[in-house]
């Protein structure tokens, strides 16, 4: 389920896990982009996601996907490129917040926001290549240009889950907290800080950013 909330330009998304985790399926991707479409739309100026349930998000469901032929495959990976590029082009800066699990597809959806920020138990990885397949969601393509090289090659090669610590020395964490109390209230003062922006300003400076 996912639920949002708009108070002072800024809107939150809260991701809640429909079994354990906030699985990327089809049917959520889907129900993301008519909220982001939306949301581009409005007269928010901040967008905040974060999961609840202990994950962020975890990407495709494998088990499922393993049912998927060729067709139903490659309309699944456009469907999240479509998600994560639109995260790119709307007006509103987006956040991510993570506090547990950001796996797969997950990692992707992160690194397709303006900020991200986590907490210290929170975990990743891209553990496709343990099956011997990659992400079709684009993170081999936006990965790179945020992280180090060398981190995201070992992320991809070994398929194994890294600490905040190393994801914010790799540069795809802008900052580390003790808990969520505290990345909440920091979270806070910067949403509200940039709520303060001229839109048209926060628009130019994000589509200059993407632009370079």
């Amino acid at each position: 389920m996912i639920e949002l909330t708009n108070e002072n330009e800024i809107t939150k998304i809260y991701l809640h896990p429909e079994d354990k985790f906030n699985i990327l399926s089809p049917d959520k991707i889907k129900e993301l982009i008519y909220c982001f479409e939306s949301i581009a739309k409005s007269e928010a100026k901040v967008v905040r996601i974060y999961g609840k349930g202990g994950s962020f998000a975890v990407g495709a469901n494998i088990k499922q996907m393993l049912s998927y032929d060729g067709y139903t495959a490659k309309y699944f990976s456009m469907l999240g490129n479509k998600l994560f590029n639109l995260m790119g082009r709307i007006p509103q800066i987006v956040i991510a917040e993570i506090d547990g699990f950001c796996m797969g597809g997950g990692v992707d959806f992160a690194s397709a926001a303006d900020f991200r920020y986590a907490t210290k138990i929170s975990k990743f990885a891209h553990p496709g290549s343990q099956l011997g397949i990659i992400t079709g969601f684009g993170g081999t393509q936006r990965l790179p240009r945020l992280m180090k090289h060398s981190s995201i090659f070992k992320m991809f090669l070994t398929g194994d889950m890294f600490d905040a610590s190393f994801m914010e020395k790799s540069r795809f964490i802008n900052k580390v907290f003790d808990n969520y109390e505290e990345m909440n209230e920091y979270v806070n003062k910067l949403s509200d800080k940039i709520a303060i922006k001229n839109r048209l300003f926060l628009k130019e400076l994000k589509i200059n950013r993407y632009r370079n």
